[in-house]
Parts: structure tokens; C-alpha cells; sequence
């Protein structure tokens, strides 16, 4: 089998070793909100389709693979798959779903995104990025969910059952149990590692943290990432008179990460949308208790685990209240439990319904071929 890829600069490749053709499609341009986004998405499908082509010639594929289903991916993807007639098979790590908050009986995603507090235009953007990519994905060879509820989504949307196959996902568990804690005793009571984006939660973790400190008024959360909302948070942080609790850190080393999350009591996880969740998984693999929505992929995924608390979705003091009392657990119990779960999700696995969904593809695309 030969591999050819096309990202925006070498990364992951580059430090795995793992032998494939590598094309850096350079895309020093960059914005700035919403708008700048949706310039960048425009930039990268622009520059990709000019430079696939003579990719296509070159390596002379058998199939187009689009590894996740955003829209600058697909469209490009696609483009070059019709341009060739190559097949097409996508990864769909989360599709955006209807979801109910406590306060709210939202029956369209639109209402949905309003709720967490996007504005109209922005709300209607993604609703319609979402439109954008359905018609995508009707026309792929095959599909690859990581989850029954990601199958499910694209059923109830009209993709054909027969076409998705359903791998999951996984994680370094190897790696994370070699790194070391940044200290000896935990230094945060509760941390979370994600997108800054109201989707994720992550004012309504904000509101759980200051009912959690009226208890606990030394308690420390950690939140690690970056997205269009840091402005936003740093500034709602100091507005909610959090600023000696909350303490915010950009995207780290994967090592970083890790040793972070060991030096963190717990891992809270308000998220309205998922496909999967490896951010939790990780958190598990760090021997860390879970905290999140009781979303479907979570519940799926993570709802037998022990060491895994899920309260409604939109319950801020739920969240609160659960979060005390996790913090009164012992310790070394919830380690175990947490890591003993964890340790099941191997990329072998993963690998092996993926290279099965791509074979399939290919020999029926053929006829006779495959890879």
C-alpha cells in the first residue's frame, strides 16, 4: 500500500516516521473571527484544488481518503475525486445534532446553536456549513463513523447504512503511561482540554466553577486550548471575579498535556457535541475521573466506566455539586478504575476496520483491484 498526503505542513507525519509520500500545501494566510475562518476555509480549497491534480498524476491513486468532514477537506476532496473519478471515503468524527438544554426545548440545530449563545449569523453559518457537507457525504464510496451515534446521525440524514462502517476511536496509551506528573501532588482540582468554543461547554463550566468555589474558595481549574472565544473567556474569567481560579493555557506538546492532566484531581467536560470524545479518553488514560454532559456519544462510549459521572446536559449545578463529590473519592481507587477503562482503546483496532473499509471501497470501485 502507498500513502501520498496533502496537509498544510508537515506534523504528525514527520515525528511518527510513518512512510508516506508528504505534500506541505502552505497556508500562511490568517484571520482573525469568524469571518477570517471562512477566508482561511477558502484559501486552503483554493490552493488544494490547483495543487492536487499534479499530486493525482503523480501517484496515480486508487482512492481519494478525506480524513475528517469539514468543509475545506470535503470540498477539496471531492473536487479532485470527480476531476479523476477516484472514490471517496471520509471519516466522520462528529455530526451536529438537535440538542436540549434544561432551560431550552430546541427541535432545530439552529435553535440549538442560539442557545449556548452564538448570535444569528453565526448560528446560521454553521447550520448551513452543515448542509454544505450532507450532500458530500451522500455521494462517498464509503464512510467511516467513530461512533453508533455518528452512524446513526448520518442514517437518520439519508446516508446509506451499507456505506458507513463504524471503526472508533483510540488513543497512546503506551506514551501517556510513560510521562510523569508536573508535580508530586495535584496542583489543579479540575481541568478541561478543548476548543474554546461555546459548544464546548465552556461557560457553562465557568458558571459550575464559581458555584464550586463557594465551597471550596481555593479551588484551581486549568483549561487548556485555544479557539474564537479566548477573547471572550478571559474577559467573562475576571467578570465572574474567577481570575485566582481559572487559569488558561494554549495548546501544549502532547507530553505537556499529559503531565497536566496527572497533576489535576479531575476532568470536567460540559460539551454539547461529540462524536467520540478522545479528550476524555485521555483523561482517563492520566488516571483522572470524568465529569461531562451525559451526551449520546459520551453515554455510548464511556457510560459503563465507573470513574466517569455524567450529569444533564445543561446542568451547571449539577455539574457543580457532582464535581464536590468527586473531589471527596479516593484517589487511588478512581486511578485504577480510570486507567484499567482506558487502556482498552487501541489504534490497532481502529486501524484494522478503517484498511477494511478502504479495501472494500476500492475492490468495488474496481471490479477486480485492490490495494
Amino acid at each position: 500500500m502507498k500513502i501520498a498526503v496533502l496537509e498544510p505542513s508537515p506534523s504528525l507525519l514527520d515525528e511518527s516516521g510513518i512512510l508516506c509520500t508528504k505534500h506541505a500545501l502552505d497556508t500562511s494566510f490568517r484571520a482573525k473571527g469568524w469571518f477570517g475562518t471562512c477566508l482561511e476555509w477558502i484559501f486552503w480549497v483554493t490552493k488544494a484544488f490547483f495543487r492536487s491534480p499534479s499530486i493525482v498524476r503523480r501517484e496515480r491513486p486508487n482512492m481519494i481518503f478525506i480524513p475528517n468532514n469539514t468543509p475545506p477537506n470535503l470540498l477539496s476532496g471531492f473536487a479532485t475525486g470527480m476531476m479523476f473519478h477516484l472514490p471517496t471515503c471520509v471519516v466522520v468524527h462528529h455530526i451536529d445534532t438537535p440538542f436540549t438544554k434544561t432551560e431550552s426545548k430546541s427541535d432545530s440545530l439552529y435553535d440549538s446553536y442560539r442557545s449556548i449563545g452564538y448570535s444569528r449569523s453565526v448560528s446560521l453559518a454553521k447550520t448551513l456549513a452543515l448542509q454544505i457537507t450532507l450532500p458530500l457525504l451522500k455521494k462517498a464510496r464509503t464512510v467511516i463513523a467513530v461512533s453508533d451515534f455518528t452512524a446513526k446521525a448520518l442514517t437518520d440524514r439519508a446516508i446509506r447504512r451499507n456505506r458507513i462502517h463504524v471503526s472508533g476511536n483510540a488513543i497512546d496509551f503506551g506514551l501517556i503511561s510513560k510521562v510523569k506528573p508536573c508535580s508530586s501532588s495535584k496542583i489543579f482540582d479540575g481541568v478541561f482540554v478543548g476548543r474554546i468554543a461555546k459548544e464546548k461547554g465552556i461557560f457553562d463550566l465557568l458558571k459550575a466553577w464559581r458555584i464550586l468555589v463557594e465551597s471550596k474558595k481555593k479551588a484551581k481549574l486549568l483549561i487548556i486550548g485555544s479557539g474564537l472565544e479566548l477573547a471572550s473567556l478571559k474577559k467573562t474569567i475576571v467578570s465572574m471575579g474567577l481570575e485566582e481560579n481559572v487559569f488558561i493555557r494554549a495548546r501544549c506538546t502532547d507530553e505537556m498535556l499529559y503531565s497536566l492532566l496527572k497533576s489535576s484531581k479531575a476532568f470536567l467536560f460540559p460539551s454539547y457535541l461529540e462524536g467520540w470524545g478522545i479528550a476524555p479518553a485521555e483523561a482517563l488514560a492520566c488516571g483522572i475521573p470524568v465529569v461531562a454532559y451525559a451526551i449520546p456519544a459520551l453515554r455510548e462510549i464511556f457510560g459503563e466506566c465507573k470513574s466517569v459521572f455524567l450529569v444533564p446536559i445543561g446542568g451547571v449545578d449539577r455539574m457543580a455539586q457532582t464535581m464536590l463529590q468527586v473531589l471527596d473519592l479516593e484517589n487511588e481507587k478512581l486511578r485504577k478504575t480510570s486507567t484499567d477503562f482506558a487502556e482498552s482503546f487501541e489504534w490497532a483496532k481502529v486501524a484494522s476496520v478503517d484498511l477494511g473499509a478502504i479495501t472494500t471501497a476500492v475492490a468495488e470501485n474496481s471490479g477486480k483491484r485492490t490495494c
